[in-house]
């Protein structure tokens, strides 16, 4: 058995999966924001949560965080959880007498992707998120590829484009990251709505804006438009960098019909002339690929 924990700024998600990497049993619990201290007692609960319904209290165990641990450090930095500068890593594995293996979540997505997923069989693999915010991961023949400061893939905290932000006028916004005019200030969902906002005049939320470009709404296609745009013009940047064979959508946004056609469709018209786009889709496990990316940390516990 292997166990699982997504931990997010409002749930902890806890999984146990069998070998086969088949959930079997799943338990929420809502994210403490109160102290650090209060935060690692609900991660270790859910952590002991898992090893009783496996039945094995040495069951390996992996998370997926939406921040980083830095390796040398063995820092956490984190935007949305009490565990900034807290060695988050390092105290959940003295709490539980083991190794816990902790890694970001986008990458945890990639690597659920990459093996068995949407991924599967494509040599490079861009695993990339949108939602709330944007970031991704780098999966190379199946394996994560993290580098120096364990950064790639973090592509939401790159720059807009001069040209995009001349186009159509955009206001450059301060990221939570605490830098101005990165891609995640437009292409996330809450980017989504800002734009519409600034397009239009109108701040509906990312499904409204869906549901009106669908619906044949002229201003809201237009809205549509321009945030698929941009979408391709940081795919275009990831195509220059990592150059995949293969690009999966996850995050709420991933949702949207027929997405993949739509980013293989305009993608084109962004990338240098004369090169072959990457496959765009989406994720194969949806919400819960995440997860599963973490419970494939927990195996490779087995195997070290």
């Amino acid at each position: 058995m292997l166990g699982a924990i997504d931990l997010g700024g409002t749930k902890i998600e806890a999984c146990v999966f069998d070998p086969q990497l088949q959930a079997l049993q799943r338990q929420r619990r809502a994210t403490p924001h109160g102290s650090y201290a209060e935060l690692l007692d609900a991660i270790v609960q859910q952590c002991l949560w898992l090893q009783t319904q496996a039945g094995n209290a040495q069951l390996p165990i992996g998370i997926g965080i939406p921040g980083l641990i830095d390796r040398r450090s063995g820092l956490s930095t984190t935007a949305n959880l009490a565990a900034m500068g807290r060695p988050l890593q390092a105290d959940l594995s003295a709490r539980l007498g083991r190794h816990i293996a902790v890694e970001n979540d986008c990458k945890c997505f990639a690597l659920s992707e990459a093996q068995g997923g949407a991924g599967q069989g494509h040599g490079v693999v861009f695993g990339l998120i949108l939602g709330t915010g944007v970031g991704g991961g780098v999966c190379t023949q199946g394996e994560l590829m993290l580098h120096h400061n364990g950064l790639s893939g973090e592509v939401g905290h790159i720059a807009l484009p001069a040209q995009c932000v001349a186009q159509w006028g955009l206001p450059v916004i301060r990221c939570g990251c605490g830098r101005t005019g990165c891609y995640e200030t437009y292409v996330s969902g809450p980017g989504m709505t800002r734009l519409c906002k600034h397009l239009t005049g109108q701040a509906l939320s990312a499904p409204e804006i869906v549901q009106g470009n669908a619906h044949g709404d002229p201003l809201l296609q237009s809205v549509f438009g321009v945030w698929v745009s941009l979408l391709c013009e940081l795919l275009h940047t990831v195509q220059l960098v990592v150059d995949p064979d293969c690009v999966v959508f996850g995050g709420g946004l991933s949702r949207i019909p027929a997405l993949a056609e739509h980013v293989a469709r305009a993608f084109p018209s962004h990338q240098l002339s004369g090169l072959r786009a990457p496959h765009f889709t989406s994720a194969t496990f949806g919400d819960s690929s995440g997860v599963r990316g973490a419970a494939i940390l927990a195996q490779r516990l087995i195997s070290s």
